[in-house]
């Protein structure tokens, strides 16, 4: 037998070898991928919702649910629906059964502001609670406000042109000291918004005299029980979409201004809001476990009455008890946020929905009802109660094709993090009670000593978001991160405010990063992008004689947690500590951070701006869903480069000796 002849038996099963190798490499990886093919769902709605529902369309992702989400508004968000555009809408209050008077002539001549008759066939789905939270924009003496606290009466008469200056009386009465001469901006929504929906029914509850006597001084009509569309007048400035409110006020032109917004644009970008006075005599934030407390007074139809399922306005809100809610912690400008999704009913179905989308959505639907409130917090949101998820897997049921697999009766199949063994939401269990110096008429040097406040008659060292911590009469002894320490003579330096002795700040957690994806966000960096808290620092003993200092509460940088280890939380809009490189800061142009994305996996990289340096982020490490990609995508790529080198020649040399014997084998 010829060295060729013994060859050639040699180059068949090599073939079958490597056909089988890379037949294996294939089904690897058809293993690795999703379940469900890949469907696209358009949606748009409420700027207010828009940075949670922005996080949980990127974590579904890999599970092939892509969705364009717009965020135009509520208003907006519901004509998109009724004109069969979307596949689902996003909106903060329920469809218009009246006409919006609060809209000016024009928009009412538009019909933008007329009766919502709905065509097709809907659900309305709770998907997270928050606040509306008071943005602001105050410099003294070249340093940031960040303590600003107002009564609910002092809110109402800014945004209806009362109060028009920042020296008024009332502000310094709430506040605690003179604010400068400086004309009040406020900046409203110029768009139907759901944001101002739920403002101004606080507003026409709390104050329905005074509201109904400014929207007929501006419009001739009063505005009903709520508008979303606000009646601006005066020096108000109208912007549209809650990411260019908040840009507005952030902007260095945006001196002396202060709007309404969802707490997570604040929350994300470390700026401070406003302390309001609650019912029960307490200056709270819109923190989650406080908006938690807040809603613990809604009701909810089908939840705490006997409304059926099927009912159009089934899980609707009734706020009128979280305004009035007299628990320390609340905080009254607290709601829910909805989404509009199909429903087999009477009504028409919704054209071009097919159930593959409705398979899509309902997966989506029972991811944030379930593992996505666990991002809650984190997104500058109050996850939703046990009621509310089991009313949203109810609905989800009655979408067409519905292919979630959570039992809604049992919540079986349901990995909600924030609910505990028992049902209810764990973070009420763990909401912290307000120092005693957020108390009305405490000072702003207040402290705590022996559990009482205490008012030292030093000077304060600079601003706090929880007050200032003194050590009795002297001069000033500089400000910390985590408070402003004030010396005094012969004396040992005071108590943190945060409660108990000096005591190191506590770090702040980590903020979770996320990217702006294909949502629709209008102003640069503007994207949910995390920042890790800083470490506050530690205050050091008083000494007898000398300059007494007390550290402060850990603060929080960009939306890290909440720093601090004392008996009362720290103050989320505490300033940031320390130079973190990761913080995204605003260098006061307007401008906000340029940041480098990396395309393949939606992480910052680097930050900075094209006149100067960029800073480096460090990346996370991104986890695939425990897939085996990587292996196995090296594994079939070696295949593929063996078949590239081996096969060849094998061949080019069986195909010269079939020419060199005249075509035999």
């Amino acid at each position: 037998m010829s060295r060729e002849a013994a060859r050639r038996p040699l180059t068949r099963p090599l073939g079958v070898l490597l056909s089988t190798l890379l037949a294996a490499g294939s089904i690897l990886l058809g293993q690795a991928a999703p379940a469900h093919a890949a469907v696209a769902l358009t949606a748009s709605g409420s700027s207010w919702a828009f940075p949670a529902i922005d996080q949980w369309r990127q974590d579904v992702g890999p599970q092939g649910i892509q969705i364009d989400f717009n965020a135009v508004g509520s208003a907006v968000g519901r004509q998109d629906w009724n004109t069969g555009r979307n596949d689902f809408s996003a909106s903060d209050v329920p469809f218009r059964t009246r006409m919006d008077t609060g809209a000016s002539q024009a928009t009412q001549g538009s019909g933008q502001a007329g009766v919502e008759r709905v065509v097709y066939g809907y659900s309305y789905v709770p998907i997270t609670a928050g606040g509306t939270a008071m943005m602001y924009h105050l410099t003294v003496g070249g340093k940031q406000v960040r303590d600003l606290r107002l009564s609910p009466q002092t809110i109402m008469d800014i945004f209806t042109n009362k109060i028009t200056n920042w020296n008024d009386p009332k502000i310094t009465a709430d506040y605690g000291k003179a604010l400068p001469n400086l004309p009040i901006t406020p900046v409203v929504r110029s768009d139907g918004s759901g944001a101002t929906a739920q403002f101004t029914r606080w507003m026409s509850h709390s104050f329905p005299g005074q509201w109904d006597e400014y929207c007929k001084a501006v419009n001739g009509v009063t505005c009903g029980e709520y508008t979303e569309f606000f009646p601006s007048s005066g020096r108000m400035t109208a912007q549209s979409g809650s990411d260019v409110v908040a840009g507005y006020i952030k902007a260095s032109s945006g001196e002396g201004t202060i709007g309404y917004d969802e707490y997570a644009f604040a929350k994300r970008s470390n700026w401070p809001v406003v302390k309001v006075l609650n019912p029960a005599g307490y200056y709270t934030l819109p923190t989650a476990s406080n908006v938690a407390v807040a809603l613990t007074a809604a009701k909810i139809r089908g939840v705490d009455d006997n409304t059926a399922p099927d009912d159009p306005n089934y899980l609707q809100q009734n706020l009128d008890g979280v305004y009035s809610n007299a628990d320390k912690r609340s905080y009254p400008l607290s709601s829910y946020s909805y989404l509009i999704v199909p429903r087999t009913n009477s009504l028409q179905a919704l054209p071009k929905f097919t159930n593959d989308k409705g398979g899509a959505l309902s997966r989506f639907l029972s991811y944030v009802l379930c593992q996505g409130q666990g991002e809650a917090d984190d997104l500058g949101y109050s996850p939703i109660p046990r009621g509310l998820v089991r009313g949203g897997l109810l609905q989800t049921q009655h979408i067409p094709g519905n292919a979630s697999t959570v039992n809604p009766d049992t919540l079986a199949g349901c990995a909600n993090p924030t609910l505990n063994a028992a049902g209810q939401l764990a973070i009420l269990d763990s909401a912290p009670m307000p120092s005693e110096c957020d108390a009305k008429g405490t000072a702003l040097d207040c402290k705590i000593v022996n559990g009482k406040p205490t008012s030292g008659a030093g000077t304060t060292g600079g601003s706090t978001s929880g007050g200032a911590a003194t050590g009795g009469a002297g001069t000033t002894g500089g400000s910390t991160s985590g408070g402003a320490a004030t010396g005094g003579t012969g004396t040992t330096g005071g108590a943190a405010s945060g409660g108990g002795a000096a005591a190191s700040g506590g770090t702040g957690t980590t903020g979770k990063t996320t990217t702006g994806g294909t949502g629709t966000a209008k102003t640069p960096g503007a994207t949910g992008t995390g920042t890790t808290g800083s470490a506050g620092t530690t205050g050091s003993a008083g000494t007898t004689g000398g300059t007494g200092t007390t550290g402060g509460a850990g603060t929080t940088g960009g939306t890290g947690g909440d720093g601090g280890t004392g008996a009362v939380a720290a103050d989320p809009n505490a300033p940031a500590a320390g130079t973190d490189p990761n913080a995204a800061a605003d260098a006061g142009d307007g401008q906000g951070v340029e940041e480098v994305v990396d395309p393949q996996t939606g992480q910052v990289v680097a930050r900075g701006r094209g006149s100067g340096t960029a800073t480096e982020v460090a990346a996370d490490v991104v986890e695939v869903a425990g897939r085996p990609e990587d292996w196995t995508l090296s594994t079939l790529t070696a295949l593929e480069l063996l078949a590239v080198v081996i096969v060849p020649p094998l061949l080019g040399r069986r195909l010269l000796r079939r020419r060199q014997t005249g075509g035999r084998s």
